[in-house]
């Protein structure tokens, strides 16, 4: 859905999946006001169970399958540290000098 000039709008369905694009810079965002913000955070949130909005679980299932799921190969030369700072900050000392950083 998006609106034209002249209060037309424009509404396109395709079938899944899909990939959509937008520009950057299509849309200035309004950021709310510090009273508004106040206003919101004392506003309740009533839960709606699907029931109250007149839908089933099919209606809200989704279509995708997910068909694989990978970590990405790092292209940096990190070295993650995992434990205690007393632990940690040997191993990084050691690997600090045989990197000759620090070495006179």
């Amino acid at each position: 859905h998006r609106e034209l000039e002249g209060g037309v709008d424009e509404v396109a369905e395709v079938e899944l999946p899909a990939a959509l694009t937008i520009q950057t810079g299509i849309n200035e965002p309004r950021y709310a006001s510090l009273r508004g913000i106040r206003q919101a955070q004392s506003k309740e949130i009533a839960p709606k169970s699907l029931a109250d909005l007149g839908l089933e679980a099919a209606d809200v299932e989704s279509s995708l399958i997910l068909t694989e799921m990978y970590e990405p190969e790092s292209e940096s030369d990190a070295t993650l540290f995992e434990g205690g700072a007393d632990e940690t900050a040997g191993e990084l000392a050691d690997v600090l000098r045989e990197k000759g950083v620090g070495a006179e």
